[in-house]
């Protein structure tokens, strides 16, 4: 993905060179003992069976600038519980891992008194773990991941953090980006949800700063960032598929554009895919699409707006951008000698539509499921914030 290609407002940190990693983990070892850098990782029971976990948590116990691991875990019993945090400090060697098992008891009340259902979810999840870390005394860096990437190597996380944790820099967040490629393209949220929804909003209501931010980013979606502790804390978060949306409006809101960066990561991103339906889609896309097309949308339209005519229009040029990105996109797939997935990627813009007639169909956009900043949480409630802690693996 190498390109020199600046958006007119989002600093865009390409990867032209193989910067030499040794040096690289020294000058961020050197770096992280004014700013400690924690990884905070969501992830279900069942990927401890997966290759890719303990693959992570390996490399990731070997690098020097990493301070400590927060493992924000669903999907498991209270012995399995127990029994991941031993596994997992195995894999990571002598390196700190806290376990937080996010729908056990402990933890699901805690999510009670401060969010509405649902309490489950990757936003919960990030949010929980931001919450420790706060709790806990965190004042660095923290930095996130997903963990089904099968061919995980370390430069991820040190180009995610070197942005933040270099005083010449001096951003506060970055998100990162990659291609999503194996005998075909993947991403399809992204590359025919995101993308052409966005330019249909523009299409109809015009340009706004909050758009023309969303645009900015080459994958909005990705679940790979960092950010400075005391920025992330004051941001609110929806708990599921939301996520990635949120964080990037309220890091609109809350930082200045110069304070925010997006990393070309380098590699294309190899992970576990789910399995397909009949119609081609993988189980669970068009829920996880509805879901963060409503997050969109909250970001985007007027609360007050019902107007039936404006929902017709967005879904008339949804459905001709999406058209035209499906034809863009199986003309690099037969530039590049791979897969033709365009009746595919025509079911999938067919769900799509289909979601997003339901939800414009509901009138004034609806907020998701928002939970408050962490860090007011934090400080406003110490007795929360102390059974937070002793609720931790």
């Amino acid at each position: 993905m190498a390109d020199f290609h600046q958006p007119a407002s989002l600093p865009t940190l390409h990867h032209l060179a193989s910067a030499e990693s040794t040096e690289r983990d020294e000058e961020l070892a050197s770096l992280s003992q004014e700013q400690p850098i924690a990884l905070l990782l969501p992830a279900l029971h069942s990927e401890m069976k997966a290759p890719a976990l303990p693959n992570i948590l390996r490399q990731v116990g070997e690098l020097p600038y990493i301070s400590e691991v927060v493992l924000s875990m669903n999907g498991m019993d209270a012995a399995q519980a127990g029994e991941a945090a031993v596994i997992c400090r195995q894999w990571l060697g002598q390196k700190p891992l806290t376990l937080l098992w996010n729908d056990g008891p402990a933890l699901r009340a805690l999510h009670d008194e401060v969010a509405p259902a649902p309490n489950q979810g990757k936003g919960a999840n990030i949010w929980m773990g931001l919450a420790w870390l706060l709790a806990r005394g965190h004042q660095g860096i923290i930095v996130s991941h997903d963990t089904d990437i099968l061919n995980y190597g370390p430069s991820l996380l040190a180009k995610l953090c070197y942005p933040l944790a270099q005083p010449e820099m001096g951003y506060a967040f970055s998100k990162g980006y990659y291609s999503r490629v194996a005998d075909r393209l993947y991403g399809r949220v992204t590359r025919l949800l995101i993308f052409p929804l966005t330019l249909a909003l523009q299409d109809v209501l015009g340009s706004s700063p909050m758009l023309e931010h969303f645009q900015s980013f080459r994958y909005p979606l990705s679940g790979e960032f960092a950010a400075q502790a005391s920025s992330l804390g004051d941001w609110s978060m929806p708990s599921g598929w939301g996520l990635e949306i949120a964080m990037l409006a309220e890091a609109k809101r809350h930082l200045p554009i110069e304070r925010m960066c997006q990393v070309d990561l380098g590699f294309h991103y190899e992970h576990r895919h789910r399995p397909l339906q009949e119609s081609g889609l993988e189980l669970g896309l068009v829920d996880a699409a509805a879901e963060v097309a409503r997050t969109l949308l909250f970001q985007v339209l007027d609360p007050a707006s019902s107007d039936p005519a404006l929902g017709h229009a967005l879904l008339q040029a949804y459905g001709k951008r999406a058209s035209s990105w499906i034809e863009r996109y199986a003309h690099v797939a037969k530039l590049n000698g791979l897969r033709d997935c365009r009746r595919e990627e025509k079911s999938a813009v067919e769900a799509f539509t289909q979601a997003l007639r339901v939800l414009l169909e509901q009138g004034a956009p609806t907020p998701p499921s928002l939970r408050p900043p962490a860090s007011s949480v934090i400080n406003q409630r110490p007795e929360w914030s102390q059974r937070l802690l002793q609720a931790a693996l």
